[in-house]
This record gives C-alpha cells, structure tokens and sequence, in this order.
C-alpha cells in the first residue's frame, strides 16, 4: 500500500535494487553460457533475465507472492498489465498480418520508383513514408521491415546509408508519439492516468507534427553533404507489384485497421471500454481472414491423390509449404530477427502455386509408410509440421509475433512493484518534486530525466517506473503539484519515452532491434558511438520543440 512516508531501507531495498538493474544490462547486452556437464545453452535476456530476477526475489523475501499478484494485476496503480499486452499483440498480430501481404515491401518499391534517380525526392518520400507507417501502426513495425528494404535500396543505389536509416529510426520515434497505439510506453501512461485514445491524440497530435518538421529539416541539415544525400542515383528497377504477394489480404488489412482506429475514436467517448476490447476482435477477425485464405489456397491447388501407397515426385512439391523467400534483392519479413527465430523455418503466404526453395524443404513429404513411422516416432513434431502446413499464413504471423516481449514487461512490471514495496518509488517521487517547480520546468525537467533513462534501462521498464513515480502521493498529493503540473509530468513523460529512444541504440527494444539487423546486413557506418554523434547533433533540437508545443497547450488550456 502505498504511503506518504519514505519506507526505510534495508537490506532487501538493494537486493530488489540491485536485481532491478542487472536484469536491464542483460536485456541490453544478452549472454548465453553452455553447461557441459548437463548439456544445456542458458539464455540471459530479455525473455529469461526479468522473470529470474522475479524468482530470485521470492526466494531471498525481498518479495512475496501478493507483490507478484499486485504487480502483474495491477491493483495499486490502475494500470492492467494484461491489457496493455492484450492491445499490444492485438494490433502486433494486424500489422505483421499486413506485412505478410507484401504491402510495406509494395510501399517502399512504389516509393522508390515515385522517386526515381532523384536522390533528395527518394529521401523526402522515404521519411514520409515511414512517419505515416509508424503513426497509424507502430514504429516497431518501421523499424523492422524498413530497416531491411532500406539496407537493399541503399546498397543497390550505390549510397552511403546512414542518412536514409537515421531518417528511418527518427521518424518512426517521433510519429509513435501520435497516437496511443504508437507504442507500448504510450498505453502505460495513458492507462496508468485514464488518457482516452481521443484524449490522448489531442494532446499530442500537435508536438508529434511539429516535431517531424524539425527533424525533417535538422536531417537535411546535417546530411546535406553528398556523400550522405546525392542529388542523382541509381534506384532498383523491380516492379512494386512483383511483391505484393496477396492484393486482397492487404485491401482487406488495411481496412480492418482503419475501422479499428476509427473505432477506437468512437469508443473513447463510452466510459467503461477499455482500447484492448476494441482491438483484440479486430485481431480475431484478421487471424479468421489468414485461415480463411489458407483453406482456399489449398483447395485451389489441391490436385488429385495417386491411389498408390508412395508419393510420386511432383505431388511431393505440390503438397510442399511454401517457405519464406529469403533473396537478396527483396528481403523477407523481417519480424522473424526480433524474435530470433532465424533457425525457424516459417511458411508465409502462398504466391498462387506451392513449391520450395531449397532441396532440403523440398523433400518434406515422404513416402507414406516411412511418413507415419516417423510420425508415430515423433508425434509433437508431426503436428506441429500439419498444423503449419494446413495454416502456413497464420502460423507465420503467430511465429514473428514478439513473444519475447510478454515475460519481459510482466516481469518489469513486478520487479518495480517490489521497487515500491522496499520503498525506492516513494524517495524517487519525493525527489521528483523538487523538479516540478511550475509547468514550464516539470516539462523539460521530466522529459529531459526521461530521456536520460531510457539510455539506462531502456524506455519501456522506465516508463514503468516513472508512472508509479508520477502516481506516488508524495508526488501526486504534494501541495505545490498543481492540475497543470501534474499534466506537464505525464507529458513530458510521453515525450521523454519516446525520443529517448531515438538517443542511442540502447535507448528501446526497436534501437536494440535496429542494431541487430543492421549487423546481419554488414551495415557498420551506424555503431553505437556513431549512432550517439549524430543523434546528439538532431535531437536537441527536437526535444526543445516538441516541449515547447506541450508547454503551449498547457498554457492554452489551462492558464489563459
């Protein structure tokens, strides 16, 4: 229960503290050690690290179980953690959906060829195309599958990329910002202090657009150099509809998604809808639509069954799960690197005729009778195998969903309910007052602590932590915490956590994510030095105004 006292600390304050933190430096840098003597590979990461911090704390009496209980209901703090998960792989299953239609790889083709040899044109595209992606879906979504297309783009036409991906990553942290949905910092504090999705937008539809035109004229500052932004290159000559690999599934998506905003607009207006029962049907409705399309494929390329007990040679490749097409001039899906499951071998949409890629695939089906003796050998893997081979769309999206995501913030969200429970939230929250001398300084006193957070614990468990830092009664019932002060904190808060991203690769789980892809595809022009050089040159700027617009607002409505 939380108190207007500062708890004493002991002992179990600097375990849960300590805990706290070394779970951080593994999700930023994970470790994997091998156990030879009973052969098993231990992951340290984002996935393992928080719930084993969580189980070291139980075990040492640091926490009990009613602090589990409370952190992962949310009894103390009026946030639901299974609701923001719920909103999060409701519109993650849409938007990968999306992408397995070929519709993003489809954008930025079309973009490319809008753009032609026209060097600044491809770049002014690329940045809208991006903002706009990352408004209306999330800029995770940008992140991945932007970051591969534009690798090849760059690579293809000859330039040096750091100007196009910079523009990338910037873009898609500042236009999350938009809209509720944007990120998943975005629904733990609009949760945590009853934002509707309308009320939300209102606040900051305003600094996010102001925001992109200061970062959209800070980038061509900076890169204005031709080595960074040629005036003349050499764009690739694919036909954008060569990758649209299902037409109707992306008109069909793209409905979907937009009646899902516009419904989420509507419902803001119903007091008792939580966005989550908004956007979970919408999700069903998708992943009904993907079986759908599995089924018709499949009778359409149903041929029929020899009467003879083998297989013959081409009702093997007939029958065979199409495998995602990994080339290097149009790269796949690229969802599947966040999850690691690059060793998965995960079927995507069929493109009219089944067959395979590679020989071993090729050779999936077996003659029947040593088919069922393997089967009987290895049922579970069997199943696995009918299942994927029945529904290759849906159990591809299911596959590049983030799971990894799911213990980790669940586990943040305990690990800073035992934070509170050993009394570091409440001396936090007595030090917050301290910045919190008018509206003006709360602003750019939370956004700039913020920021800096995120480069230590990444912005998701700092969001967090901050909210129930913000929600503490020795700050939220201090006497000089005004309405418009309290307002200033929770969204400088919001702007904080989303441009905190953008100030290092270690910032977000998209910045980590970033890093990665940009490894797998041999970009080293943007290491974690380089990264921060640039970035300390554009994002000053950006976060002086997009605090400058709030602080605007606040004056607007509250003061004049």
């Amino acid at each position: 229960m939380e108190t207007l006292d500062n708890a004493g600390l002991n002992a179990h304050s600097w375990v849960a503290l300590a805990i706290f933190l070394a779970s951080l430096v593994f999700v930023i840098r994970p470790f994997e050690f091998y156990l030879p003597k009973l052969g098993w590979r231990v992951y340290l990461n984002l996935a393992t690290m928080p719930p084993l911090g969580v189980l070291i704390l139980l075990a040492s009496q640091t926490i009990n179980w009613v602090t589990i209980r409370d952190g992962l209901l949310g009894n103390n703090v009026g946030v639901q953690p299974y609701a923001i998960m719920l909103l999060f792989y409701s519109l993650a299953y849409i938007c990968i959906s999306l992408d397995l239609t070929g519709l993003i790889q489809f954008c930025a083709f079309w973009v490319s060829k809008r753009a032609g040899n026209r060097g600044h044109m491809a770049f002014s595209l690329f940045f809208c195309m991006t903002s706009l992606i990352s408004g209306l879906a999330s800029n995770d979504v940008v992140v991945l599958t932007g970051t591969a297309f534009l690798s090849y783009f760059t690579r293809v036409s000859d330039i040096q990329p750091t100007a196009f991906l910079m523009s990338e990553f910037t873009s898609a942290n500042i236009a999350s910002m938009a809209l509720y949905i944007g990120n998943p910092t975005n629904v733990v504090v609009a949760e945590a202090f009853d934002m509707s999705f309308i009320t939300y937008s209102a606040w900051m539809l305003l600094p996010t657009f102001v925001c992109l035109g200061i970062a959209y004229l800070n980038l061509r500052v900076v890169f204005h150099g031709q080595k960074y932004l040629p005036r003349v290159i050499h764009p690739p000559d694919e036909d954008p509809k060569a990758v649209l690999i299902d037409p109707h599934g992306a008109i069909f998506g793209l409905v979907l998604l937009g009646i899902c905003l516009a419904t989420l607009i509507g419902t803001s207006f119903v007091h008792g809808v939580s966005v989550w029962m908004v956007t979970l049907p919408f999700a069903v409705i998708m992943l009904l639509r993907d079986v759908w399309y599995d089924w018709t494929m499949q009778w359409k390329n149903r041929e029929p069954v020899s009467t003879s007990t083998s297989l013959s040679e081409n009702e093997e490749v007939q029958n065979t799960v199409v495998i995602g097409e990994r080339t290097e001039d149009v790269p796949a899906m690229t969802t599947i690197e966040m999850t690691n499951l690059d060793e998965v071998t995960a079927p995507i949409r069929q493109r009219g005729t089944r067959g395979t890629n590679n020989e071993e695939n090729a050779s999936t089906l077996q003659p029947i009778g040593k088919a069922n003796d393997k089967a009987m050998r290895s049922w579970p893997k069997h199943m696995v195998w009918v299942i994927r081979s029945t529904l290759p769309t849906m159990t591809s999206v299911l596959l590049r969903m983030p799971w990894k995501i799911l213990p980790f913030a669940l586990s943040m969200f305990v690990l800073v309910e035992g934070l509170s429970e050993v009394g570091w939230i409440s001396i936090c929250a007595t030090a917050m007052v301290s910045v919190a001398r008018n509206y003006v300084a709360t602003v750019f006193g939370v956004m700039g602590i913020s920021l800096i957070a995120c480069q230590l614990l990444n912005n998701l468990p700092m969001t967090i932590l901050f909210t129930r830092i913000l929600q503490h009664p020795n700050f939220a019932q201090h006497g000089g915490i005004s309405d418009v002060v309290s307002q200033a904190a929770v969204l400088g808060l919001v702007i904080g956590s989303n441009l905190g991203a953008c100030l290092t690769l270690v910032g977000s789980l998209a910045g980590i994510m970033f890093e990665h892809i940009l490894k797998t595809k041999g970009i080293y022009t943007l290491g974690y030095f380089q990264f921060l050089k640039w970035n300390l040159m554009l994002l000053p700027i950006i976060a002086t105004g997009a605090s400058a617009v709030v602080i605007g607002e606040l004056w607007f409505i509250y003061l004049r």
